[in-house]
This record gives C-alpha cells, structure tokens and sequence, in this order.
C-alpha cells in the first residue's frame, strides 16, 4: 500500500472511530476513550488503534486503571463488527481491516520517565556534596 494512501486510510479510521464509538457502542465497560493513533500493516488487512482513558492518568491507582483499561479494550474488542460495518459505510475502500485494540502507554511512560528524572534531580545535590567530601578528604590525607 502506497504510503500517502495509507497515512489517508490511518487518518479516516481514527476520526471514523472517533466519532463513532461515543454515539453507537453503548458497552458499559468503555469508558470515554481517545484514540490515539492507528497503525496499518502493508497490505491493509489488520488495523491496530491505540487507545488511552480519559483521565487515565489522573486517577492514580496503577492497579485499578489497568483493569479498567482491560475491561475497555475487551468492550472495543466485541465491538469491532459493528464499528467494521459503520466504516464499511463511511469509507470507500474495498476492504476493511480487522480492528484490533491496543492501550497505549505513550502518556504513561512520558510521565514515569518525569518521575525518574525528578528524583535524579533531588539526589543530585546530595551525591555532589559526597564527592565534594571525599575530594577535601583526599586533599587534607596528601597534605599531611
């Protein structure tokens, strides 16, 4: 697949799905969801959406996310007929892919990435006044 025809193809089926999962699927285990991307193989037969919660992150609680987030990507999961017809309609290819479903954990490893780099920074101060120790230490054994 052309790669321009392809970027047109991911685009349309992520705002497709967009607008569609809110209005249509009415699934209690999915929550408000974005879908962030939509990666395409080379010959068009398997479309992968990557889905994070609304507010995923602010809720706290690892443990209770990922199995909501579990619970919602199984929902997406039993959805996908419905959502394969409705872009069947929408979009004029001759064949859709199949959907699968996948968290995406951008957001979430950017913010642990933070949270590694913040406490780099607080230790920071404390390892240079170690060395600045050591170094005097050192100075004060060649002098005598």
């Amino acid at each position: 697949m052309q790669s321009h025809r392809k970027a047109r193809l991911q685009s349309a089926i992520q705002r497709e799905l967009s607008c569609e999962v809110p209005r249509q699927v009415k699934d209690p285990r999915i929550p408000a969801v974005t879908f962030t991307a939509v990666e395409i193989n080379n010959d068009g037969s398997v479309a992968t959406i990557y889905v994070t919660l609304l507010g995923g992150i602010l809720e706290g609680g690892d443990q209770k996310s990922s199995l909501k987030m579990k619970k919602c990507l199984e929902g997406l999961a039993s959805a996908s007929g419905l959502l394969r017809r409705h872009l069947a309609k929408a979009l004029s290819v001759r064949f859709i892919p199949q959907l699968i479903f996948k968290e995406d954990k951008g957001l979430e490893n950017a913010n642990r990435v933070f949270e590694l780099l913040k406490k780099m920074n607080e230790t920071k101060p404390v390892q240079e006044e170690n060395l600045e120790k050591a170094a005097t230490e050192s100075t004060k054994r060649e002098s005598v």
